[in-house]
């Protein structure tokens, strides 16, 4: 979210905190319905400014007003803290499936560092 949101002020956003303006989620998790499972009877009353795949490109969304980003707290992290976008943890923490694809015939190179974390569920 923009550091300017109103809800950047709080330590955690919490669930009756999105209902004050629009969201940006990814589409993987609208595909797997965890909007509702989150929100619960609430999620129909959540307005969904829009949906991404790649976090980066939404960056230009949330510093234009649009809305805030749901996300992984890393890839906020990664993407938007030097262009005057600020995180918040969920309260009560979201556990979600990451999903990662590659061609078959990809070639990576050894792990260098055990800096970052392992893929599998995440916080959000």
């Amino acid at each position: 979210m923009r550091a300017d949101n109103s809800l950047a002020v709080k330590e955690a956003v919490q669930r009756a905190d999105f209902l004050q303006g629009p969201l940006i989620v990814s589409e993987q998790a609208m595909k797997h319905h965890e909007r509702n499972h989150y929100f619960g009877s609430a999620a129909e009353e959540i307005e969904v400014a829009g949906t991404y795949n790649l976090l980066y490109n939404t960056i230009f969304f949330i510093e234009a007003g649009m809305g805030s980003a749901l996300c992984f707290k890393g890839m906020a992290d990664a993407v938007g803290s030097s262009r005057g976008l600020v995180f918040r943890p969920l309260d009560p923490v979201i556990y979600s499936a990451n999903y990662v694809f590659w061609r078959r015939d990809q070639v990576f190179l050894p792990r260098r560092s055990s800096r970052r974390g392992g893929l599998g569920r995440d916080v959000l």
